[in-house]
Order: C-alpha cells, then sequence, then structure tokens
C-alpha cells in the first residue's frame, strides 16, 4: 500500500497536503522508510531560522533542510525519543517543541495554528500507538 492509500485509511486528522509527497525533499528521505512504515503527516516550517520538512511516519520523525551549498540534510529520531510536544499559539500562527529524551529539542516556527494543532495531535497518537504496541 502506498503513502496516499495509507493516509485515506487511517483514523488521524486529515493529512490535506498531499502535494508534499510530490517534494524532492520528501523523496530524498523516502528511501530511508522501513518497508512497513507509512508517513502521517507533513509540515513545512522554520527551525533556526532555516525552512524544513518535518515529516512524521507510523515510526519516526524525520527532519530534512535545504541547503544550497551543501544538499538537504536529513535527521531521524525515533518515536521513542520523544519526551514531550509542546504548542505555542499567537492568534493564526503557532510554534510546536518537540522534546527529546537526550535533551535535544527543536522548535518548528511559523506554522498555521490549525497546522501545528493537527501535526501535534498526530505525534501524540502516534506515540500512544507506539506505546500500546509494547
Amino acid at each position: 500500500m502506498n503513502n496516499k492509500e495509507y493516509l485515506s485509511k487511517i483514523d488521524l486528522y486529515n493529512f490535506n497536503e498531499p502535494e508534499l509527497l510530490d517534494k524532492k525533499e520528501f523523496k530524498e528521505v523516502e528511501k530511508y522508510f522501513l518497508s512497513n512504515e507509512h508517513v502521517i503527516d507533513i509540515v513545512v516550517g522554520e527551525i533556526n531560522a532555516f525552512a524544513h520538512m518535518v515529516l512524521l511516519t507510523d515510526k519516526r520523525i524525520f527532519t530534512i533542510s535545504k541547503f544550497i551549498q551543501t544538499g538537504s540534510q536529513i535527521k531521524q529520531y525515533g518515536l521513542e525519543q520523544i519526551d514531550d510536544v509542546k504548542l505555542g499559539v499567537m492568534g493564526d500562527i503557532a510554534d510546536l517543541t518537540i522534546f527529546l529524551k537526550n535533551g535535544v529539542l527543536f522548535k518548528l516556527d511559523y506554522l498555521h495554528t490549525e497546522i501545528a494543532k493537527r501535526f501535534g495531535y498526530n505525534i501524540s497518537k502516534m506515540y500512544k500507538d507506539f506505546l500500546n504496541w509494547f
């Protein structure tokens, strides 16, 4: 089952940006997916003043940054590494801070509030499903 079919069958907030699945950055990270791993949600925002695509799968979170000089940089974090997720809202703009158990955190800035809420919810749902799997 491909990612578009999978997204249409799961019980999450609707992923309403399927065009992100066609972006070059997604194609670069898709080759790292496990055979039974599916994309759940994708957002584009700013981390440390650089544009990033942040991709949530049913097993991991990927951050993909696009640097013109050096190409894309891909980082991955297992769901088991997540310690907390915090949503900060100022009107229509929000940020989402993801805290990891090893003390690392990243803050995704300049998201539309509804997109940040959806992505935060989906992270929480995937984390809960991950814990229930054990």
